[in-house]
This record gives structure tokens, sequence and C-alpha cells, in this order.
């Protein structure tokens, strides 16, 4: 797993999409994490998901976090990824 852009899940409940590195003692490496926040759309009672920074005021690129905080991780959906990969490099996929 070197720079895998995973969909995961905390035990927080937050769905993270970041690229991920093994770290060392029972950590993972996220790269640029972003969170799927829920924002409502022009029709009523409809919802939309869009890509924020899951740490808006932190400075750090990569995040170090522990494995034990992690309930499951999944590879994610080509259009979510070419979404996140036009976010965190600027580049149009």
């Amino acid at each position: 797993m070197k720079n895998d852009v995973k969909a995961i899940k905390l035990i927080t409940g937050e769905e993270l999409i970041s690229r991920v590195t093994e770290g060392e003692n029972n950590t993972l490496i996220l790269d640029t994490p972003m969170i799927l926040q829920p924002i409502p759309t022009d029709r009523p009672g409809q919802m939309s998901l869009a890509l924020m920074p899951w740490l808006m005021a932190g400075k750090c690129k990569e995040i170090s976090i522990s494995a034990d905080n992690i309930i499951l991780q999944d590879e994610v959906k080509d259009d979510v990824e070419k979404n996140y990969l036009a976010q965190v490099t600027g580049l149009t996929l």
C-alpha cells in the first residue's frame, strides 16, 4: 500500500478520503486527508457530498494515525478518487 487513495472510517464515525501508506508501530500515514461533508442542495430534502480538509487549521500535509482508530478502509469509487486527486493536486483528471 503505497499512496493508494482509500476511504477510511474512523471509530469517531468520520469518513476520510486520503492517500495512505503504512507507517511503523501499527500506524498509517495519511497524505492530505479530506473528510466527506454533507451539504444541502437546491432540491428540498436532498443532500450532496463535498470533500473538505480534515484538519482545517493544521499545518502538516502528512498525518500519522494509529490503526486502532480505524474501523475499516476500502477502495474508493473512481469518481470520488478523481475528485479527491483534483482537489489535492490542482489538476483536473
